[in-house]
């Protein structure tokens, strides 16, 4: 009967319960941190994603306004102040159709680990 008192005694709370709740406020404040720092990767990377079919983008249409392209490969690093730490690989290669041109741009960020790729035809005029 003595320990039925202890045990719904309102004194205070053991050390065995403030152990219990530190130790789920940890795990809860551990996932928390996880999960915002993935956040911020996968924002940082679909930020990078948009960034590089941008400037994909933009060179294809520079190629268009340039005219019908030489067959070959070409390698650069934009040029742009906003676009630090991306570079492109580009090949133009004919087609079956003679007066038709494929075009492959890869735009390449994290040192060359990580890349889109846009395809597009250019015709003769």
């Amino acid at each position: 009967m003595d320990t039925l008192k202890r045990l719904h005694s309102r004194n205070g709370t053991t050390l065995l319960e403030v152990l219990i709740a530190v130790a789920v406020a940890s795990i809860a404040l551990v996932s928390f941190i996880t999960l915002v720092v993935n956040s911020l990767d996968m924002e940082d990377h679909a930020r990078k994603i948009t960034e590089a079919t941008l400037l994909a983008d933009d060179k294809l249409k520079e190629i268009e306004r340039a005219g019908f392209p030489e067959v070959g490969r070409t390698e650069g690093l934009f040029e742009d102040d906003q676009a630090t730490g991306f570079s492109y690989s580009m090949t133009v290669s004919e087609t079956p159709i003679e007066q038709v041109r494929e075009i492959d741009l890869e735009v390449l960020w994290d040192r060359g680990k990580r890349s889109i790729t846009l395809v597009s035809y250019i015709a003769k005029q």
